[in-house]
Formats: structure tokens, sequence, C-alpha cells
């Protein structure tokens, strides 16, 4: 494992936090929460994957990403008080994973034998789109992910026993 997927990691973790805060400050359930942090923390790298032609999409191939979001939840739930008095917290998670995720765009692009320029037009499309995808689900969402939605509770659980 080289630098670069530790790089994606840690970009996957703090674009995880940056969603989750996000939702949550939106009155999110812990479910509504979890997603949008998948949406942030694997948007910009599902779609950047889709159009280099690199599929299945890296985070479908490695199960490390969906761990990371997952304890990612819990961390940002449980440390929120503690996150948020950082100066400028989601400033700080979203420049870390902007400049994280343009690094591992352009990389990923140029190993696949594409142009610089096409790799410096991935680099920033997998780090700027999860803004726009996350952000934009969080003012249209329709879906209730409110706290209290019983309807979500029932689904997560289901869609946990169908799976396994």
């Amino acid at each position: 494992m080289n630098i670069i997927y530790w790089l994606d990691i840690i970009g996957t973790l703090v674009f995880a936090i940056s969603g989750v805060l996000a939702a949550s400050y939106k009155k999110f359930d812990v479910v509504g929460a979890t997603v949008i942090g998948m949406v942030t923390a694997i948007g910009g790298g599902t779609l950047r994957d889709l159009l280099i032609g690199s599929t299945p999409v890296g985070w479908m191939t490695n199960n490390v990403y969906i761990y990371v979001i997952v304890i990612a939840t819990p961390f940002s739930y449980l440390f929120k008080k503690q996150i948020l008095k950082l100066p400028r917290s989601m400033f700080l998670f979203d420049t870390i994973g902007i400049g994280l995720f343009t690094i591992h765009g352009i990389n990923k692009t140029l190993e696949l034998g594409l142009s610089p320029l096409v790799a410096l037009l991935m680099g920033i499309t997998s780090a700027v789109f999860w803004r726009c995808h996350s952000r934009c689900t969080l003012q249209c969402c329709s879906i209730d992910f409110s706290k209290g939605n019983l309807c979500n509770s029932m689904l997560s659980r289901r869609s946990c026993l169908f799976a396994t």
C-alpha cells in the first residue's frame, strides 16, 4: 500500500466527517447522516471512476472505504462538540479532503494512461463534486431522515438482515 492509498483513506474519513456533521446540523438521524457521509466521501471518486472507465469503482472493490465511513458516523456524533470547537472545523475538513482527493484523482487518471489535462479535470471533479452532490441531497432530500422516523430505522434493520 502506497502513500496515495493512505491519502485517499484519510480523505474519505475527513469528507465523511464533514458530511455527517452537515447532516446532523440538518437534524438527520444516524441513517440519513451515514448516507450523506457516504455521498460526501465517495461521490466524487465514484463519478471520476465512471468517467475514466475504472469499474467497478474503488469503494466497491475495497470495503475499507465503507468501514471508514461507518466509523466516521458515530465518531462525528460522539465528538461533535469537540470537532466544532476547532477553529473553522468544517472548512478544515473540507480543505483537507479537497487536497487529498485532487491528488488521488490526478494520480489514478494518469495511471490509466490518460492525458495530464484529463487528469487535472478528473482531480478537480473528484475533489469538488462531493460538495455539489451532498449539499443538493441535504437541501432536496425527499426521504424523511429526521430523528425519530421509525420507517428508516426498520428499513435499515431489514436491509442489514437481507444483506447477511
